[in-house]
């Protein structure tokens, strides 16, 4: 039985009546696939994504999503904004049901994250992976969905810690769980319930073959500078100066004034970059000045590594789009069934109206036929190139399932 994926999305605003549209408009499209198939048609539901807006209130959205899909496991989180095809809703909910009878699913959550992120990186993966053979059978793909509190604690701490349980060897992906930029607290959910502070980690094996493009589409601004002093989020002193001070350099070489009142509209679209061995850059989003001169970051910026100003465009952005598509659905390379698709919230505040042309383009580039969902993350997670899994920003990661 090959693996199918179905959506459905709600934009209402009742948590019962949303979960109640989502899922039935997906097992819609489960339904038609059964009649259009020889028997004995689908089967049932292995799994199911949920991905919401934070407007519903987390403890009834949960009861809603499990009184809807008894007996089927679901994860997800909410984010600032979500996406049916090139739908994009900035209150409502989506829901991807992956129907199959041999993809093997398993759901961890940990916490708390503001305390030790790693260590609920770790559990939460041991949590997804316990019943799971402890290597791959040959012939399968693992695939690990990792969806962390951005808000609470350090993120990347969760990444490193999963990693340190699901190993390198997989497709990793995921996103930053968000509120609608109000950055006051964000909703887990799994096991039939809401959290916060916490960590989800979703484990898939399929024999189909299952694959991530990521790509941001930034390109350097500045030159490389040294880290010389950093406190987890927040970037202190680059080259022993203060990072605020080289950064208003850097934008001047350029022909560039910075101020502190126009910071975060120039850092919009000129987030800074740490060189990866291969010629890729981690992107790390600076969302406003701290005294005595530092910059806070979406993500921590490590002691020591290099880092340097970017810049990006709308062209840029959707090209990058184009790319991360591309680059999954290539690594398939056969038939895919659905996709799942961890865009920053912060590329969508750079594209605008023209965010749908993002949109449009992973569908397109995909496949119009192929099912295509996903949020608006605070931070992604994936790994560029031939790197380590890493927790990123103003990134675009896209995880295609074989059918």
């Amino acid at each position: 039985m090959a693996t199918q994926v179905f959506v459905g999305a709600s934009s209402t605003a009742d948590a019962k009546k949303a979960a109640s549209e989502a899922v039935a408009a997906a097992l819609r499209g489960a339904a038609r696939s059964a009649h259009a198939s020889p028997p004995p048609g689908p089967a049932r539901p292995a799994f199911a994504l949920v991905l919401s807006t934070d407007q519903y209130d987390a403890d009834a959205l949960a009861a809603a999503m499990t009184s809807e899909l008894p007996g089927v496991p679901w994860a997800g989180c909410c984010t600032a904004g979500v996406f049916a095809g090139s739908r994009l809703l900035r209150q409502g909910l989506v829901v991807g049901l992956v129907v199959s009878e041999t993809v093997r699913v398993g759901v961890g959550v940990a916490q708390p994250v503001s305390q030790d992120g790693r260590r609920a990186g770790v559990l939460a993966a041991a949590r997804a992976l316990e019943a799971f053979p402890s290597s791959v059978p040959a012939g399968w793909s693992r695939a690990l969905i990792v969806l962390p509190d951005a808000l609470t604690g350090n993120a990347a701490d969760v990444v490193r810690g999963a990693v340190e349980v699901g190993g390198t060897g997989v497709v990793w992906a995921g996103g930053g769980a968000g509120d609608n930029l109000r950055f006051v607290r964000t909703a887990q959910f799994a096991g039939g319930r809401a959290y916060s502070d916490s960590a989800v980690v979703v484990a898939i094996d399929s024999p189909a073959r299952m694959a991530t493009g990521i790509r941001h589409g930034f390109r350097p601004y500045g030159p490389p500078t040294m880290v010389t002093r950093a406190e987890g989020t927040v970037l202190a002193e680059l080259e022993y100066e203060g990072a605020f001070s080289v950064y208003q350099r850097t934008a001047r070489a350029r022909g560039d004034q910075v101020n502190l009142d126009g910071f975060a509209t120039f850092a919009m679209t000129h987030p800074l970059g740490i060189p990866q061995a291969d010629g890729e850059h981690v992107i790390r989003d600076p969302l406003r000045v701290v005294s005595p001169g530092g910059l806070y970051c979406v993500g921590e910026v490590p002691d020591g590594c290099l880092i340097r100003v970017m810049e990006g465009d709308p062209i840029g952005l959707v090209g990058a789009a184009r790319e991360a598509a591309t680059t999954a659905r290539d690594a398939v390379a056969g038939p895919i069934a659905g996709a799942f698709v961890f865009d920053c919230i912060s590329r969508c505040m750079m594209l605008g109206d023209t965010v749908r042309d993002e949109l449009a383009t992973f569908e397109s580039e995909l496949g119009q036929s192929v099912p295509v969902m996903g949020c608006l993350t605070f931070g992604e997670v994936g790994t560029l190139g031939r790197g380590v899994p890493q927790f990123h920003n103003k990134t675009a990661v896209v995880l295609a399932l074989g059918a």
